[in-house]
């Protein structure tokens, strides 16, 4: 028990003291108002522990005051403060300071009055043993697994109050890894918390994390490792195309995929990771994003309505695929049929039928392009789709001079007519 009481130079001072009229007070050397004294009253002191356990009651004595005298107590803690009066029985007042004040932990300062007289005291409220569930925070959720990404875990273990425990308090930490070990490591309460860092393996995959403090743990927090950024990979047709089928027909979809991406620890990457495909050839360029599914992203090509070759790349994170994927495209149809005839202002342009090489007409809609030249140049131009394999194209021009050509094209394939 902490008893605070005034100073020794008290029975030296108190007779001239007396002699005025004046009183003194204990620990805090307040100076009381004037006015006589009783004789059996001597100094006030607080008797209360050094430290106590939050969250239960705790009793202060004030002695000092005379029987029958009234002492006023006030306790001002982190929740505020209450002001007790009691009477002094056997010269000694005793209060008890209800748990509603005392739950929450921290110095709790004592102040006493009576009749004058003033006395201080300190208690210092102290966190009980931790209680469950022993939350554990974890940040970031998702770190690489390249063994050098690093994530940690924070726990704030607090007893039934929710105080957090006392500094020094010993908190151990549990972690079960993607490939199936586990790992323990233990620190101590610091400014009201505790942590750990969290580095990673090289092993993808979801791991767990949990903490214990004493007798008592809490659940587990999921910490995924993920793989870092793919080696370069390939990519292939997913039906190998045969010399000379791949048709330039502007409309057929060729399917791509990429090879299983997998970072330089062997790490499939996680489902839903983008890939961009990109392509070039005689129309231009153009390109298409996929995400992939076990490690593996596919996506369908448009084959080009000019024949040539297609030069495809993929980018995933940063990385290119190993090499340009070629896929050669053919003319899709052969020669067809073109009659013309000469008109005032125009010329007239039958188209057809147009069939594939497998002897089936090409698609409604296909384009077709008709050009007219003379012997002084270009003449006119118009262009139309095909409807059952045949188009009827109208094409106005200048006055013609000399030998007419009438060039037209259809999916790459070209057909010319002379006139005169």
């Amino acid at each position: 028990m902490r008893r605070v009481r005034s100073g020794p130079l008290l029975a030296l001072l108190l007779p001239p003291m007396l002699a005025l009229g004046l009183a003194t007070d204990t620990g805090a050397g307040a100076r009381a108002s004037a006015g006589p004294l009783h004789s059996e009253r001597t100094a006030l002191a607080v008797d209360a522990p050094a430290s106590a356990e939050a969250g239960r009651v705790l009793t202060v004595a004030v002695s000092g005051a005379g029987n029958g005298s009234t002492v006023r107590l006030i306790a001002i803690g982190s929740l505020g403060q209450i002001v007790l009066t009691a009477t002094a029985t056997a010269d000694t007042a005793r209060f008890h300071l209800p748990v509603a004040f005392t739950r929450t932990a921290g110095s709790v300062t004592l102040v006493a009055t009576s009749a004058g007289f003033v006395a201080h005291g300190t208690t210092e409220l102290l966190a009980g043993t931790a209680v469950g569930p022993v939350q554990a925070v974890v940040g970031a959720r998702s770190i690489v697994a390249d063994g050098a990404d690093a994530s940690m875990v924070v726990t704030i273990p607090v007893d039934v109050w929710g105080n957090a425990v006392a500094e020094g308090s010993p908190v151990q930490f549990f972690r079960q890894n993607p490939d199936g070990t586990q790992g323990t490591s233990q620190t101590t309460m610091t400014h009201l918390l505790a942590f750990a860092n969290l580095l990673s393996g090289t092993r993808a995959g979801r791991g767990t994390v949990w903490v214990s403090v004493g007798t008592v743990s809490g659940p587990a927090v999921s910490l995924d490792e993920v793989a870092g950024p793919p080696e370069p990979f390939t990519l292939e047709p997913v039906e190998p195309l045969l010399a000379g089928r791949a048709m330039a027909d502007g409309q057929t979809l060729v399917p791509v995929r990429t090879s299983v991406l997998r970072d330089r620890f062997g790490n499939v990457e996680p489902d839903g990771t983008q890939v961009t495909v990109e392509w070039s050839g005689a129309e231009g360029p153009a390109r298409a994003t996929a995400v992939t599914i076990a490690g593996v992203a596919q996506i369908s090509v448009q084959a080009p309505s000019t024949p040539g070759d297609l030069q495809i790349t993929g980018f995933c994170r940063g990385v290119a695929s190993a090499g340009a994927l070629v896929l050669p495209f053919s003319a899709a149809v052969g020669d067809f049929p073109v009659t013309a005839d000469l008109r005032p202002a125009a010329v007239n342009v039958t188209v057809g039928p147009v069939t594939g090489y497998g002897g089936s007409l090409v698609p409604d809609g296909t384009p077709v392009s008709v050009s007219v030249t003379d012997e002084t140049g270009p003449a006119g131009s118009r262009s139309g789709g095909l409807v059952n394999g045949t188009a009827d194209v109208v094409v106005p021009s200048r006055k013609l001079v000399g030998r007419v050509t009438v060039t037209v094209s259809v999916l790459g394939a070209q057909t010319e007519k002379t006139l005169r």
